[in-house]
């Protein structure tokens, strides 16, 4: 009865952030890209609570490739992870504008240097 009141997309979010919490990221960022793959790009006809969920799949997943670049000796993968966090830091932020998002983002950025 507790499931009824919310939609799929906030369940894949509570299984992505359970996924997150036990460390595996793999099955967390399965469950954050289905939420930002759900929504269009053009954000204008969401609800307030909507882009927040949103932009928080972005930012975990931003944190997630963050991790696993850090977690590889790899430097073909780990740019790659890199590139792709700075991707969803910046689309994090620019949904939700969040102290907490412009963090993380400044903080890919910093490693990468990669410019705004």
């Amino acid at each position: 009865m507790l499931y009824g009141c919310r939609n799929s997309y906030e369940l894949n979010m509570e299984r992505g952030e359970y996924y997150y919490n036990v460390g595996a990221y793999e099955s967390a960022a399965i469950e954050y890209t289905s939420v930002v793959n759900h929504y269009p790009r053009d954000v204008g006809m969401l609800d307030e609570k909507t882009i927040h969920m949103l932009a928080n799949a972005h930012h975990n997943l931003a944190v997630i490739h963050l991790k696993r670049a850090t977690q590889t000796e790899d430097p073909i993968k780990k740019s790659s992870f890199l590139e792709k966090a700075n991707a969803e830091a910046k689309q994090a932020y620019d949904l939700y504008p969040k102290d907490a998002y412009k963090n993380t983002w400044d903080s890919i950025k910093a490693i990468t240097s990669i410019p705004s």
